[in-house]
């Protein structure tokens, strides 16, 4: 491994033929928009062949998966947690 670097998120993914590119973001929280919240940098493209996409998804689908199985992360219901957020049960 030859080069490592950290990203706050995904900005967009675009798909052009049988290539996928990614545009991966930063917060830059010393840069305030007007509205007071940390600036959004895009800096750093993947771009990667469709099968390779498509087996990056499978491997964190799986991820996903162990995580839920083991707790660390828990299954979330979205209409629960809309009725769960007006005080109903």
């Amino acid at each position: 491994m030859n080069q490592e670097f950290f990203v706050d998120g995904i900005s967009a993914i675009h798909v052009t033929g049988n290539l996928i590119r990614i545009d991966l973001l930063t917060l830059q929280p010393q840069l305030k928009s007007e509205n007071g919240q940390p600036v959004v940098e895009v800096n750093k493209r993947l771009i990667m062949p469709l099968e390779a996409f498509i087996q990056s998804l499978a491997i964190q689908q799986e991820i996903v998966q162990k995580l839920l199985s083991t707790g660390v992360l828990k299954q979330n219901d979205n209409a629960s947690a809309k009725t769960q957020d007006k005080g109903e049960s």
